[in-house]
């Protein structure tokens, strides 16, 4: 089988992320998509190893080599929140879902953490440092990175038991798990509305950062700001230079996602809102 390299991102890039999207597309679409519109690489794996199981895994590397767009990451197929049954059998299932991480040159995925829970928030994050060891221990020997996201929406902690919110809470839940492969889904909005600041941010070592999500927030107040309601980067009130600079004092090279829910932007054909969004990140990035 042939050797490929999709690694070695010498500086921070914008990739697409599908959310900013008002359609479903195929994994060849989002690469000619992310292609036509600038973007340097896609934040999804979605369809590709359907087609590596129907047309070999050299279509796949032909595909993102046709377009000149990487995979930037993945997200992590495990059911960690379910039952013990469906846990174990996602777990069983996922060194595929690794092996072709690494193979098309993307050994990197994420998933978030959810801010609240209805069960016991104790008896949660026993359960869930368990399970995302165990998760770790899988992922360790293959070389892939998993970045968990805290979400700290204040507004989604209106009812339920608190768990994850903070990201001196998630550091503190990864250093107990104790699997070094663990790292962060870093997300501007979320390190706005936990009301971080660039210093603690500059403070992570680099390799603790797995993936990066860009994006803005409307000018209301932090505590009233709302999970599914945001902007371009550039667009509105975080201070995202504070935010691009601390990335960049850490040292991180790699991709950021441009996760905007937006629904202005679903309303738009797809083009449009990704060369929008491209072109909202370009402008924050030349600040730098």
């Amino acid at each position: 089988m042939r050797e490929h390299q999709y690694n070695g991102v010498t500086t921070m890039q914008l990739s697409l992320n599908g959310v900013i999207l008002g359609s479903s597309l195929s994994f060849e679409e989002y690469l000619a998509l992310a292609a036509k519109t600038g973007f340097a690489g896609v934040d999804t794996l979605a369809g590709a190893m359907e087609i590596a199981d129907t047309q070999g895994i050299d279509a796949v590397h032909a595909l993102i080599e046709q377009y000149g767009v990487k995979p930037a990451a993945w997200g992590i197929p495990v059911d960690w929140k379910g039952t013990e049954a469906e846990f174990e059998a996602s777990l069983a299932d996922f060194p595929r879902y690794l092996e072709f991480g690494v193979e098309v040159g993307c050994p990197r995925a994420c998933t978030w953490l959810p801010p609240t829970v209805e069960v016991d928030a104790a008896e949660f994050r026993k359960m869930a440092v368990e399970r995302w060891r165990k998760i770790g221990q899988v992922a360790e020997p293959y070389g892939v990175r998993l970045g968990l996201e805290w979400v700290g929406t204040p507004t989604l902690r209106e009812s339920g038991n608190p768990f994850i919110y903070r990201l001196d809470q998630l550091l503190e839940m990864e250093e107990e798990i104790g699997v070094d492969c663990l790292g962060l889904l870093v997300d501007s909005f979320h390190w706005y509305t936990a009301g971080h600041t660039g210093d603690e941010l500059a403070a992570l070592p680099v390799e603790k950062v797995v993936h990066v999500h860009i994006n803005d927030a409307p000018d209301r107040p932090r505590d009233e700001q709302i999970d599914g309601e945001r902007l371009l980067p550039g667009e509105g009130i975080i201070d995202l230079p504070a935010f691009l600079g601390a990335l960049k004092k850490l040292g991180y090279k790699d991709y950021m996602g441009m996760e905007t829910f937006s629904a202005e932007l679903k309303a738009l054909p797809v083009a449009e809102a990704a060369a929008r969004a491209k072109a909202a990140g370009d402008k924050v990035l030349a600040q730098l």
